[in-house]
């Protein structure tokens, strides 16, 4: 594989360091050849009437990863009021060396998390380039900054290699075990992280094999028997305390008796696409794998129960904390596990694979919010119980006390692909239309009126009854991992309904990763993170990507393998749940810095679909 970005190991260390320790040093003085602006002043401040950064927080927001071509190039404005910025205000690209000027007006979108915001597009770029960014009214400059990139395929060579085996190259030193990889900020091997990632680079070798040299997919075949041998030994731990044959100990390092049905369904969809997808050099491996897999398949069948609120964080889904939850029902995402691990079964002529998959889809569809009952305005979503009422939430992962539980691993937001493949495979079903008006209904219903309820259309964690729509409370820290999948399920859900907006939903979310975001400020990296720590004026919102090592700013993250990605944006103090999901308090108040290695899943099995 070719990679234009590759730069030595030592020369990545030395810049790892002075990136974290001066994210915002000399970020952003704007030193193009025509020179408009003081080349003293380090960072992007606002310059409008009626603004000190008393009022509040205001950023200049943009990729600071960069744009790919044939999608717009969206510049976004962060004010505390709407009267702060002239109605007549432009977004102006300045070429740093032969590029166009380009020139586009700054509209105004609405409130949101108690800011204003502007979205500037522009649409007609069809040029390789760099260019810095000025927001101008009439003859005056009123913000600027500089580094906005436009590249073919820049997002997929700015981190291809370093989101997948260069960094899990670098984290497998650590487990203690010989398999697996150190998939925190600190050394935590856990099962489902172990999975996601799996399967990720998995998904690579299936989707976007042809954009490998044969060197980096024998490092992917390497990585992913390294992350399976972990799997191999969960279930030989878990059988070795005396658990039913195939049972899987959550991990290796103080958790071997925590054994959790959604652990296992995921660690089946990995095992049985490697014996899939390995090489058949990797014979003996590939075997072994499928006998794991066949093994605690049957367990997920026959032993496996609901853990009922064991590990369940009511708050995260706004209920009351004496709400009783059902012992005898798995929540849905993971019926949608099950039929997904059943599918895969399926290619080893499991005997009733096919019946068991149509009927996990049937009771994920029964489960499907009406337009008759739709909440705050959304139907198309999913109800966590059939038999209770609130809505699933995109995420859940966290720990409740000392508890691995329900929540546990809980990474995927209403990850539809089962019953794509459905469609796909059995058209003629007679649940066929069935499936394709499910995944119709989702998508008008509530994935694109959803995300279109803030300007970055970020998909939501979830819809909260009467509080609508709400991105970043209740939950045990940033969510960074749905935005990567919900890019991935947009953009299978456009090979079906060939709707633009899906396509710029996936393009947004995986953008709000790579930089286009709400921005890192004083005050939330002051209540989200642990580690990660930057000198920025009160007042100043600056883009950062969250991807380690990766584009003009960068921020987040313990352990600092570069590709990583951390937690995110959330509201309250990083592993606690102290913020109810409430549109008062929803917002991008904390920055969440512990990395994990499920978010790069998430934004591999975007990035290789865009």
């Amino acid at each position: 594989m070719s990679n234009r970005n590759s730069i030595s190991r030592r020369r990545f260390v030395k810049t790892g360091v002075l990136t974290a320790a001066t994210v915002a040093g000399a970020l952003s003085s704007c030193t193009v050849e025509n020179q408009r602006w003081n080349k003293e002043e380090p960072f992007p401040v606002f310059k409008g009437n009626n603004y000190t950064n008393e009022n509040g927080e205001a950023g200049l927001l943009f990729s600071q990863v960069g744009y790919e071509f044939s999608f717009p190039v969206r510049v976004i404005l962060k004010l505390p009021e709407k009267n702060n910025l002239p109605e007549s205000s432009v977004c102006k690209l300045i070429p740093f060396s032969k590029e166009k000027d380009y020139t586009t007006p700054c509209i105004y979108w609405g409130e949101k998390w108690g800011s204003h915001w502007w979205v500037a597009e522009f649409k007609e770029i069809d040029e390789s380039g760099e260019w810095a960014v000025e927001v101008r009214n009439g003859g005056d400059v009123l913000w600027c900054d500089t580094g906005l990139k436009v590249e073919k395929d820049i997002l997929w060579d700015s981190s291809i290699e370093w989101s997948s085996v260069d960094m899990l190259e670098r984290r497998r030193h650590f487990t203690k075990v010989g398999a697996g990889w150190q998939d925190a900020g600190t050394l935590w091997v856990e099962s489902p992280a172990q999975s996601a990632m799996i399967i990720a680079l998995e998904e690579l070798l299936e989707i976007s094999p042809q954009r490998f040299e044969q060197s980096f997919i024998q490092r992917i075949y390497t990585q992913i028997m390294v992350g399976c041998d972990y799997l191999v030994m969960t279930q030989e731990k878990a059988r070795e305390l005396g658990f039913p044959p195939g049972a899987m100990s959550h991990d290796l390092l103080g958790h071997e008796k925590d054994i959790l049905p959604q652990d296992v369904m995921k660690a089946v969809i990995a095992l049985a696409k490697a014996t899939q997808l390995l090489s058949d050099s990797f014979g003996e491996k590939k075997q072994k794998y499928e006998e794991v897999a066949r093994l605690s398949f049957q367990w997920l069948l026959d032993k496996a129960k609901p853990m009922g609120d064991y590990g369940y964080a009511r708050i995260q889904r706004g209920l009351a904390e004496d709400a009783k939850i059902p012992k005898d029902e798995y929540p849905t995402r993971d019926l949608l596990l099950m039929c997904r691990a059943v599918l895969e079964m399926r290619k080893f002529e499991c005997p009733g694979a096919e019946e068991l998959a149509f009927w996990y889809a049937k009771q994920v569809m029964d489960r499907q919010r009406s337009r008759e009952n739709s909440e705050s305005g959304f139907y198309g979503h999913f109800y966590e119980y059939k038999s209770m009422q609130h809505s699933e939430p995109s995420w859940t992962h966290g720990i409740v006390g000392s508890e691995f539980g329900t929540d546990m691993g809980g990474i995927y937001p209403n990850y539809l692909l089962p019953l794509i493949e459905l469609l796909k495979d059995y058209p003629d079903h007679d649940d066929a239309k069935k499936w394709e008006n499910t995944l119709r209904d989702f998508t008008y219903g509530y994935l694109i009126p959803a995300c279109k309820q803030n300007p970055f259309y970020l998909v939501p964690q979830g819809i909260f009854g009467d509080e609508g729509a709400i991105c970043f409370c209740g939950t045990f820290h940033g969510t960074n991992a749905i935005y990567g999948y919900t890019a991935a399920l947009a953009l299978e859900l456009n090979k079906l309904f060939r709707e633009p907006e899906l396509k710029t939903i996936a393009y947004s979310n995986l953008q709000w990763l790579a930089g286009l975001n709400a921005g890192i400020t004083s005050k939330n990296i002051r209540q989200g993170c642990v580690v990660f720590s930057t000198d920025i004026p009160e007042g100043i919102a600056l883009p950062a990507s969250m991807i380690c090592g990766t584009g003009k700013r960068w921020a987040g993250t313990w352990f600092q393998t570069r590709g990583v990605i951390c937690n995110g944006f959330s509201t309250g103090k990083q592993f606690k749940y102290d913020i109810k999901p409430e549109k008062k308090n929803d917002g991008p108040f904390s920055f969440t810095d512990e990395d994990w290695i499920p978010h790069s899943a998430g934004w591999l099995t975007g990035l290789m679909r865009l």
